[in-house]
């Protein structure tokens, strides 16, 4: 596990979401503060508000990844494709290791023994971390 697995895992231990534990992971590299970063992911957590959509760390990595490569001006579509192919790349990536990324498949896997919610935001917030260049 590396250092923003272990944040992240820290966070979820403090009750925050999938989601916002792998966002405040990140607080300090995407200069934004906890308290509107917590705001920013609340509803993502448990597959978009217990939905069983997408799961919520895999949400998280989509707005680390957002915050620091991510487009600002609609009109660049250099940017936008190198964005969005970023977070597809961590998508692919996810559920190559993890076999799915919806939240309710997540579920039904660990049921049968398959990968803690800690494990999936470690194994989250360590990949995207990766991706950015900060690992």
């Amino acid at each position: 596990m590396g250092k923003y697995g272990e944040k992240a895992v820290k966070l979820h231990d403090e009750k925050y979401n999938c989601c916002q534990s792998v966002v405040l992971a990140f607080e300090e590299e995407l200069g934004v503060d906890r308290d509107t970063l917590a705001n920013l992911s609340a509803n993502l957590g448990g597959g978009l508000g217990y939905a069983g959509e997408v799961c919520g760390a895999v949400s998280g990595m989509a707005i680390v990844s957002g915050f620091l490569g991510g487009w600002k001006v609609p009109t660049d579509q250099e940017s936008k494709k190198v964005s969005y192919d970023t977070i597809k790349e961590l998508v692919e990536e996810f559920r190559k290791e993890n076999n799915y990324s919806r939240c309710d498949e997540l579920r039904e896997q660990r049921k049968a023994g398959g990968s803690t919610c800690a494990e999936l935001i470690s194994c989250a917030a360590d990949m995207v971390a990766r991706k950015m260049g900060l690992e």
